[in-house]
C-alpha cells in the first residue's frame, strides 16, 4: 500500500483560515503566527494532558479551529483512510448513505470518509458541542463540495454528546474518532450503546482511539461489551470475534506521507510524525460473511532473514502465532509487502500449518495477498 497522503485542497483551505486568522501575508508567515496556538494544543493532547480532557473547551473560535485542523487533521485523515482501506465495500442503499459523525470537530473524518467513497451520494450529519468547530466544518463544505463531494448534503447538531438520543433517524456509518478517550468509563459504555442503537440495519460503527497508556486498555473492554452486551460484530481488525488474546492494547503502527504544512510547524514543534499510532474498532449489527480466505493481521515488528520473515500475528483461530512467510511462496509484490509489513496490516492466506518447531507456523499467501 502506498504512503497516504493528505489532499492538498485540505491543506490550502486551512492555510487560507489561517492567513485570514493572523493576517499573515505568506502561507509560512501564517503558520509562524499561529504556532503558540498550535503548540498548545499539540501538548494538550500529548505532554500536557489534562486529567479531564472534555473539561476545558479547545475549539473556542475560528483561529483554534485553524490552529487544530492544520496539525491534527492531516493525522485523522489518514488514520481514517487507512481503517476505511481496511473493510469490505460499503452494502448498497436505497437512498443516499446516511452517516452520522459524532463528535466530529472540524470534519477531518467526515471528509476522510466522503473523499474514500467518492461519487456515491452521502446524506452526512456533523455533531458536535463546538459551535464555531460546526461553523468552520459548514464552511469547508460549502467551499470544497462542488469539486471535492457534489453528491453529499450536509446537516449540523450543536449539543453535547450527553445529549445524543437514537431515535427515528438511522444511519448507515457512525463516526467516533478520538472520543471515546476523553469519556468517563461509564460514559464511554453508554455512548457506545447509543451508536450502536441508532445504526441501520446493516450499519458500521467505527471507533477510533489513541494509544494512551495510562488510560487502560478501554478498547479492549469495550470490544468484550460490544460483542456481548450490543450483539455487535467484528469487522475489523480482529480476524475473530473470540477474547483478545494480546497482552498489550491491540493498535496499528503506520507510515503515512506528512503534509508540506505539517512538516513546516515540526520544524519547530519536534514532535515524532512518522508514524501513526492508534487503536480502532470497526463493528456492524449484521453477520460479516464468511472470509473467502484466512485473515492474520501483524501485532508485531517483523524480522527478516535470507529466504524469510518471521511475524508475530493475530490469526483466526483467536491465537497469537509467530508466521513464517518464505519468500519463494510470493510474487515480486508479495515480497515487497513482506519488506514493508507494518504493525497491523493485514494478511491473506490461503493455509496455516504447524511446523516442527512448536513456536512457528508456515503461512502461504492467499492469492489476494498483496
Amino acid at each position: 500500500m502506498s504512503a497516504i497522503e493528505y489532499p492538498a485542497a485540505l491543506e490550502t483551505y486551512w492555510l487560507t483560515v489561517a492567513q485570514a486568522e493572523t493576517r499573515g501575508g505568506a502561507p509560512r508567515d501564517a503558520l509562524h503566527r499561529l504556532l503558540p496556538d498550535i503548540r498548545r494544543l499539540a501538548d494538550r493532547f500529548t505532554v500536557a494532558r489534562p486529567v479531564d480532557a472534555a473539561a476545558g473547551p479547545y475549539l473556542r473560535d475560528t483561529r483554534a479551529c485553524a490552529a487544530y485542523s492544520l496539525f491534527f487533521a492531516p493525522q485523522t485523515h489518514a488514520r481514517i483512510a487507512h481503517i476505511l482501506a481496511e473493510l469490505p465495500p460499503f452494502p448498497e442503499t436505497a437512498q443516499p448513505l446516511r452517516v452520522l459523525d459524532l463528535g466530529a470537530g472540524t470534519g477531518a473524518a467526515s471528509w476522510a470518509l466522503l473523499d474514500h467513497l467518492g461519487r456515491r451520494p452521502v446524506a452526512l450529519t456533523a455533531w458536535d458541542h463546538s459551535r464555531p468547530a460546526l461553523r468552520c466544518l459548514h464552511d469547508l463544505f460549502t467551499e470544497l463540495r462542488n469539486a471535492r463531494w457534489p453528491d453529499a448534503i450536509l446537516r449540523t447538531t450543536c449539543a453535547p454528546l450527553e445529549e445524543f438520543a437514537p431515535g427515528a433517524d438511522k444511519y448507515d456509518v457512525v463516526l467516533l474518532h478520538y472520543v471515546l478517550n476523553e469519556l468517563a468509563p461509564d460514559a464511554r459504555r453508554a455512548l457506545l450503546a447509543r451508536a450502536a442503537r441508532a445504526l441501520a440495519p446493516g450499519g458500521r460503527l467505527i471507533v477510533c482511539e489513541p494509544l494512551v497508556h495510562d488510560a487502560g486498555d478501554y478498547l479492549r473492554e469495550l470490544r468484550a461489551y460490544a460483542l456481548g452486551d450490543l450483539k455487535l460484530h467484528v469487522l475489523a481488525p480482529c480476524p475473530h470475534e473470540q477474547a483478545c488474546p494480546l497482552g498489550e492494547p491491540c493498535h496499528d503502527v503506520r507510515t503515512w506521507k506528512i503534509s508540506q504544512a505539517l512538516q513546516i510547524l515540526n520544524s519547530a514543534l519536534h514532535r515524532d510524525l512518522r508514524h501513526l499510532a492508534f487503536a480502532f474498532l470497526a463493528l456492524t449489527n449484521a453477520a460479516p460473511a464468511p472470509a473467502e480466505t484466512l485473515r492474520a493481521r501483524a501485532v508485531g515488528s517483523p524480522s527478516h532473514a535470507k529466504g524469510q520473515t518471521l511475524c508475530p500475528a493475530c490469526c483466526a483461530d483467536g491465537q497469537v502465532h509467530r508466521l513464517q512467510l518464505l519468500h519463494r511462496d510470493f510474487d515480486l509484490a508479495g515480497r515487497k509487502t513482506l519488506r514493508h509489513l507494518e504493525r497491523g496490516q493485514v494478511l491473506r492466506l490461503a493455509s496455516l500449518s504447524p511446523l516442527a518447531d512448536s513456536t512457528l507456523v508456515r503461512a502461504a499467501p492467499a492469492p489476494d495477498f498483496t
